[in-house]
């Protein structure tokens, strides 16, 4: 495909993410930390809010934010909540619609202790112990990272800091991505996990309906030349190796590990020359997901190959009609049809233990 046409491509896949994510970008305005749009959020609503800095295994820094509960004897008795956010997106995903439509301010009021996570890369935690974000040695991760080294070291602060054993986790779109690869390579992290609600549950992507999104699986190198650092700055900051790695599950339509493109580098990864396939066997955690029949990044089919590779746990699939990717946070219709499900859900928990 010719570079101009391209570009043109480029605009419609540009147009298409600023309508997934334009309730984000105020976020990603506010590039100064101490101006903390966030905690902005969450005091406006007549909350507290606390930061927490967490440092992964290969040195980067994250922020999460965090709605302690009202009630402290409450919080005793009832696991904390992750809120984990998609691709361009940050802790606000799940604060911004307000106290009574946003998952976090409703969850806050039910008397639970709310935690936002921030992955690598994001406005909030553009940190690392030894490299500053303006190199590009920072930005060289995709999200198999972000599951590997991101969530398991915010799941385990939050354990130590509330004391807890166990937790719930509540996701969108990469936030599930992420949360498949920590329970494939860590298994050991089912235990820590009470539930999980994920919302648009991305893993394969083999009939993604998207041109765009298509256009940019298989043209990847050439966006890389047209605009190579803009990823990581626009709207919220992501690596152009995230998005490269969904171009890849769109292409090879595996939900697999990052292929380097080289059967030298794959071998020296992998000790095999092709990227093998998470596995999803390993995943215990009793599951919770919604799609919805107008996302035109995850669609039906994919789903149902998502639920036949989890053969070990138990799972409740709603299908929201009408709903795209981005309802999940921001429709009018999430509180009622999926926020309340996730509160009765961990009630009915509750009550069963």
């Amino acid at each position: 495909m010719h570079l101009n046409m391209l570009s043109c491509h480029l605009s419609l896949l540009s147009t298409l993410l600023l309508t997934f994510t334009f309730p984000v970008r105020v976020c990603g305005l506010n590039t100064v930390i101490s101006k903390d749009l966030i905690c902005q959020i969450i005091t406006s609503n007549q909350y507290t809010c606390e930061r927490h800095l967490v440092r992964t295994a290969d040195g980067y820094e994250l922020t999460l934010h965090r709605i302690p509960p009202k009630n402290t004897t409450h919080s005793q008795l009832q696991p904390p909540f992750i809120l984990m956010h998609g691709l361009i997106g940050s802790a606000s995903d799940f604060l911004l619609p307000g106290r009574k439509r946003s998952l976090g301010c409703i969850l806050h009021e039910q008397g639970y202790d709310v935690w936002v996570p921030n992955s690598r890369g994001t406005t909030y935690s553009k940190r690392h112990l030894h490299m500053d974000s303006s190199n590009a040695s920072f930005w060289d991760y995709s999200w198999h990272e972000i599951g590997y080294y991101d969530l398991p070291a915010i799941v385990d602060y939050i354990l130590e800091t509330t004391g807890h054993q166990r937790l719930h986790y509540v996701a969108h779109s990469q936030g599930c991505t992420v949360f498949f690869v920590m329970l494939s390579e860590k298994p050991e992290y089912n235990e820590k996990i009470v539930s999980a609600t994920l919302l648009a549950p991305v893993a394969f992507l083999a009939n993604l309906r998207s041109p765009p999104f298509r256009i940019m699986a298989a043209k990847i190198e050439e966006i890389e030349k047209l605009f190579p650092r803009i990823l990581e700055t626009t709207p919220a900051g992501i690596s152009r190796k995230q998005f490269k790695h969904f171009g890849q599950l769109i292409s090879s339509g595996n939900f697999q590990k990052f292929d380097y493109q080289s059967k030298e580098e794959n071998f020296r990864q992998y000790n095999r020359h092709t990227p093998p396939e998470y596995n999803l066997r390993n995943v215990r955690v009793p599951l919770q997901l919604f799609f919805g029949t107008r996302d035109l990044l995850l669609v039906k089919e994919d789903v149902v190959r998502l639920l036949q590779k989890l053969k070990n746990t138990k799972y409740v699939l709603h299908e929201l009609r009408g709903f795209n990717h981005i309802d999940m946070l921001y429709s009018n219709m999430a509180p009622r049809l999926i926020y309340k499900r996730i509160v009765n859900d961990v009630k009915d928990f509750n009550l069963k233990n």
